[in-house]
């Protein structure tokens, strides 16, 4: 039998869910979302030309960044708004869908035609060898009209095999670039591992326009994660009486975030979270010590928002201990 404190739980719950909807679909126009935007586009834009002049060979974009960076968030909103803009402006001879994959965790090259070709629609039944998914991936995409393949998380992609299986899934995919009759762009998605895979073939390296997500500075990206803060701020309906503002405060969520803009947002949403599930009107630096409690189960000590040696704090690890005990994690307290 339910408990009537589950339901109150669940109800809670509930409400902050609600409440919170807007922060979470909430996206800031970076610099690096504008560069790889115009390296996709004009990608997809060159292969619509070539295929016109009977050229099959074409080029792809890579978005490389640490986790948390928001590289998936990013190539997501470029995807929409390319397949969008082809609509409104008479859509494409060739093609103008981007059918988007994460690279299964295996990441050899059967499994991860098998992720495309389910994506597609066409999902395949029983045990088939590589040659013949390829030959079906290629059918496929010509047949549903694909202009490019977008790769997740690609640095998988022969991680755990040898030198030989990274090189056969490179040239695999690289040649659905370059056959025809119906060749694609790849844009893919990684972390830094990604580089060895890219750089690995030199051919695929030669055909993709890479960019690269740069650790945040407060000079740099300063003023874009401020505005990004005080949105979303604006959206919560909350206030802060200043402390988004406070000239320490930025380098403080930046050095919390691991230096990673899409890591910094979503610990501000969180905080926000907090603040609203407490039923309190303005947020402080107790929410996101609070949020940043929950996303990393880190002592008080280890925790930036509460410490006031944060600079040599190591936010890229979580659960760190000072003392190593059985006791339960304890809440944070408030900064010293």
């Amino acid at each position: 039998m339910t408990t009537n404190e589950a339901l109150n739980v669940i109800e809670r719950i509930r409400a902050n869910v609600v409440a919170t909807t807007t922060l979470d679909t909430f996206f800031c126009e970076t610099a690096t979302y504008r560069m790889i935007r115009e390296r996709v586009f004009r990608v997809l834009e060159a292969r619509e030309n070539r295929l016109a002049r009977g050229l099959y060979e074409q080029k792809g974009a890579a978005l490389i960044g640490p986790a948390g960076s928001g590289k998936s968030t990013i190539i997501g909103r470029v995807i929409r708004e390319y397949e969008e803009a082809a609509v409104a402006t008479g859509g494409r001879e060739f093609g103008h869908r981007i059918v988007s994959v994460i690279v299964p965790g295996k990441a050899s090259v059967k499994d991860t035609c098998c992720a495309i070709l389910k994506k597609i629609g066409y999902p395949t039944k029983g045990s088939r060898t590589e040659d013949y998914l390829i030959d079906c991936l290629r059918t496929q995409l010509q047949h549903h009209r694909i202009a490019a393949i977008h790769l997740d998380e690609v640095q998988d992609a022969g991680r755990y095999a040898t030198e030989e299986a990274m090189s056969a899934f490179a040239k695999r995919f690289r040649n659905l670039m370059q056959v025809g009759p119906w060749p694609v762009s790849l844009i893919m998605t990684a972390t830094l591992e990604a580089k060895k895979l890219i750089n690995h073939d030199s051919t695929l390296s030669r055909r993709l326009r890479p960019v690269e997500i740069l650790a945040m500075t407060p000079a740099t990206d300063g003023p874009a994660l401020r505005g990004a803060m005080t949105e979303l701020l604006r959206r919560s309906g909350l206030t802060d009486d200043g402390m988004l503002n406070h000239a320490e405060f930025t380098p403080l969520i930046m050095h919390a975030a691991a230096y990673r803009f899409g890591l910094a947002v979503e610990i501000t949403i969180e905080a926000l979270s907090e603040a609203i599930d407490m039923g309190h009107t303005q947020v402080k630096l107790d929410h996101f010590a609070e949020a940043y409690y929950v996303r990393t189960n880190c002592d008080d000590e280890l925790n930036p928002f509460l410490s006031e040696h944060w600079r040599g704090i190591d936010t890229s690890r979580a659960m760190d201990r000072f003392y190593q005990d059985t006791n339960e994690a304890k809440k944070p307290r408030k900064r010293k």
